[in-house]
């Protein structure tokens, strides 16, 4: 008669069981052939322009509460696109930039292991410079004649006031960079300011000169 083959009685088959898996559980704890999951890096949020001039834009960031470490990228664009990497802070300033330009900003988290977080875009103008080495050329007794360097930037028209005593005068829109104001009284000095218009709707800051008709 053939020997019977002894077989593994149920509990002990359990308690096997319960050994591997125990041995499973504590080498996936220690990080024995398993792969790490992916870290989720928050967006940048809300961000807010915390101001802009005529080359420089500064953005404020609310600080994540995160501990993985990351940087910033900030990918910019008007006619070609630039990227600028930075660490992650409150506050970001980005320069060299356009006056009177509209720019388009997109940031991004990136942790020290590659992961990337879903970007923030907004949209942000550059202030218009305004014109330059603004003069008076020619002086009559009801007359006067006014030019300047055109700035950078498409501009549209040039918006010319003069004002007297605090209160405007005449309001005159032009296309070139000169214009005599005429009809004025003689013997009065008057203030003259000059504004460029540009063709995105920007207007920019006045440039300021007086000067005092003749008697």
């Amino acid at each position: 008669m053939a020997e019977s083959v002894p077989t593994m009685e149920s509990s002990d088959e359990e308690e096997f069981n319960d050994t591997y898996d125990c041995f499973c559980e504590i080498n996936c704890e220690e990080g024995e052939n398993t792969q790490p999951s992916p870290q989720y890096v928050p967006p940048p949020g809300e961000v807010t322009v915390l101001s802009a001039d005529q080359e420089t834009v500064s953005l404020g960031l609310p600080l994540a509460d995160h501990s993985v470490r990351c940087t910033l990228q900030i990918d910019y664009s008007y006619i070609q696109r630039s990227s600028l990497i930075t660490q992650d802070s409150g506050t970001v300033k980005v320069e060299g930039l356009n006056p009177g330009t509209e720019y388009t900003f997109s940031i991004t988290r990136i942790a020290d292991n590659g992961n990337r977080s879903k970007a923030t875009t907004l949209s942000v103008f550059t202030e218009p410079s305004p014109p330059g080495n603004i003069a008076v050329c020619q002086v009559s007794s009801e007359s006067l004649t006014v030019h300047w360097e055109a700035p950078a930037g498409e501009v549209e028209s040039y918006i010319v006031t003069c004002c007297s005593k605090g209160e405007i005068v005449q309001e005159l829109t032009t296309e070139s960079n000169k214009l005599t104001l005429n009809n004025l009284k003689p013997g009065v000095c008057y203030s003259l300011q000059v504004s460029a218009q540009l063709k995105n709707g920007r207007r920019s800051k006045p440039t300021s000169t007086s000067a005092r008709t003749c008697k």
